[in-house]
């Protein structure tokens, strides 16, 4: 899922630069706005809850996560979700099946990206 900046109603305040961390609301050519390089939007929608213009919204067919769980009969306990997610939300031990702390999560989906067991298990809206 990526968001993308609506030109016209952005006031380049940086609040989406500020609170995205993945560093991927950038400056547009104008030195003034912000864009997001769609190919590097992971899709967590931070940016979207902290915009104070409302203008940062999904592109058009895309859903947004509701749950990132894992399943433990893929997972072998590699840690790699753990070690890419931005709020530490996988937990568990090497080499047995981790699980993700619900109240740490806010669906992001980084670990699902990164995930080479297919073990990561997104629910979408």
């Amino acid at each position: 899922m990526a968001y993308k900046i609506n030109e016209e109603t952005c006031i380049g305040c940086g609040a989406c630069a500020w609170v995205c961390l993945f560093d991927v609301p950038a400056l547009a050519e104008d030195g003034v706005k912000y864009t997001i390089a769609e190919d590097k939007c992971i899709g967590c929608g931070q940016c979207e809850k902290v915009c104070p213009n409302s203008a940062i919204d999904p592109l058009p067919g895309q859903r947004k996560i509701l749950k990132v769980t894992i399943d433990a009969d893929k997972c072998i306990g590699c840690s790699l979700c753990a070690r890419v997610c931005p709020e530490h939300a996988p937990y568990g031990e090497i080499k047995k099946p981790f699980i993700i702390l619900q109240e740490k999560c806010f669906r992001c989906g980084a670990c699902a990206a990164k995930c080479r067991h297919d073990a990561i298990v997104v629910e979408y809206e």
